[in-house]
């Protein structure tokens, strides 16, 4: 055996002699051979790692207890932005019983439904000028769709004075708390 350390030549593939050196790592000699098997290994490991953070946003299903939290968080979440607005910007004013919200669903309609809530919630923190923010809501949606929600146009209020305004916001809010208050957990949503 060689030592250590030591240097021997090798043949290549065109007969040529290359040196290649052996070294001693924990009880085992590694061949250190030129290549591209280092860059493979790397792009390996990091291809590897990055499906394992994404793997979600490619479709990987969504485990029961996670909807089953998620929905939760947005029944409470939505019925406490909804009262909170009714009170404090909103006092005296009746929701506009007329406007049609999709009401969030699971199954073949949640991606379309999705979409629309996130449309309307988007809306409601815009005329709000971020007064009401919906940011939370849209991210759960979001994070239980299993595909990113489509842009969909929405019925907007006409008139942008203060009362219309407030009228569609606390129409969109208690609509969607009362959709998701009637709302219960499946195996999966898609």
């Amino acid at each position: 055996p060689s030592p250590v350390g030591a240097r021997t030549q090798l043949p290549t593939p065109h007969g040529n002699s290359r040196r290649h050196s052996f070294r001693r790592c924990s009880r085992t000699a590694v061949l250190k051979v030129p290549g591209p098997t280092k860059p493979a290994l790397v792009l390996l490991c990091c291809v590897g790692a990055w499906l394992a953070i994404c793997s979600s946003s490619f479709g990987a299903p969504i485990s029961k207890t996670n909807i089953q939290r998620t929905l939760e968080l947005l029944k409470e979440e939505s019925k406490a932005l909804y009262e909170d607005y009714n009170k404090t910007e909103a006092s005296g004013i009746s929701p506009d019983e007329s406007l049609q919200l999709p009401c969030f669903s699971l199954g073949r309609e949640a991606l379309t439904n999705i979409s629309g809530l996130k449309a309307y919630l988007e809306e409601v923190k815009s005329l709000s000028k971020n007064t009401v923010d919906t940011t939370k809501l849209t991210k759960r949606l979001v994070d239980i769709s299993c595909l990113n929600p489509l842009n969909v146009n929405i019925s907007r209020p006409q008139k942008t004075d203060s009362y219309t305004k407030k009228t569609f916001i606390l129409s969109v809010l208690k609509k969607f708390s009362d959709c998701m208050a009637e709302v219960q957990a499946k195996d999966n949503i898609c």
